[in-house]
């Protein structure tokens, strides 16, 4: 619960959200938000475009710093930002 910086690389990658992949992305958010000390979060890819929302929303505190390569985003995940 300490964990202020986390790297997650080739953790998830969503071409098109299925019934699986929702799933593990819920599953993500849950974890990451039982993490509430976080402030640096990398996910590298994070091909997680419209899905931002979902996966931080469980987040307890605002991030200073995320890191998502290889991602597009789309104006829905600007919005969340």
């Amino acid at each position: 619960p300490k964990l202020r910086s986390l790297k997650l690389q080739h953790f998830l990658y969503v071409q098109h959200l299925t019934r699986e992949s929702d799933s593990s992305i819920r599953c993500v958010a849950r974890q990451l938000g039982m993490l509430p000390s976080l402030r640096e979060l990398s996910m590298l890819p994070a091909n997680l475009s419209g899905n931002l929302r979902q996966i931080l929303c469980d987040l307890q505190a605002p991030l200073e710093s995320l890191e998502l390569g290889y991602c597009s985003l789309v104006p829905a995940d600007l919005d969340f930002l």
